[in-house]
């Protein structure tokens, strides 16, 4: 995970190429989900919202975007490389994948406090940095075997982390913010009824 945390650090693939597991990458997707729905509970803590619920409302939708982006686009990836002669399995594609998703766990903690221009810092920096991750890594592999086509594993690889980058900020940061925008605009409303009717 140290390794990984280095976005311009091309070792990591001797290093998971030799022993690719596929442990590190469902921990790191599970304890992000979590710590997604965390963020969200503690942003609504500090805004003064009700939590009833959140958890088993929320953590399934976020299970499911995590781990379908986490396990598909490495699919995708495989699928391409294949194609075009490169040899690597999806185990491999997938541990590298995966492990680029350990930069999101501290980023997204700090995102929790709910400072919109902190979040779009914040989760700029760790797509970016994901993203550089994952080329770095599979640039020397893509030379050997796909010549001038790597640029298409690239637009994957970019497409993948946009698409992730998009969904915290506008999804999940987002529905945080309305949820609690709309519990204060209900809360607004039962204490002028309720205020009227003392009257």
């Amino acid at each position: 995970m140290l390794y990984s945390l280095i976005p311009l650090n091309p070792k990591f693939y001797d290093i998971s190429n030799n022993s690719p597991d596929l442990y590190g990458p469902f921990w790191i997707y599970t304890c992000l989900i979590f710590i997604i729905a965390a963020s969200g509970s503690l942003s609504r803590y500090f805004q003064g919202s009700e939590m009833s619920n959140f958890f088993e409302n929320f953590v399934p939708t976020a299970a499911m975007i995590i781990y379908g982006i986490g396990f598909f686009v490495p699919l995708i990836i495989v699928i391409i490389m294949k194609c075009f002669g490169c040899h690597d399995s999806y185990i491999s594609v997938l541990c590298i994948y995966g492990y680029s998703f350990s930069i999101y766990i501290p980023v997204v903690i700090i995102c929790g406090l709910g400072i919109n221009f902190t979040q779009w810092i914040l989760l700029l920096y760790a797509a970016s940095s994901s993203t550089s991750f994952i080329i770095v890594n599979f640039w020397r592999e893509m030379g050997k075997y796909v010549d001038k086509m790597r640029f298409i594993i690239i637009i994957v690889i970019i497409f993948g982390q946009i698409s992730l980058f998009f969904i915290m900020k506008f999804y999940f940061f987002e529905k945080f913010e309305q949820e609690i925008s709309n519990n204060n605009i209900i809360d607004t409303f039962n204490n002028t009824i309720y205020n009227s009717t003392k009257l």
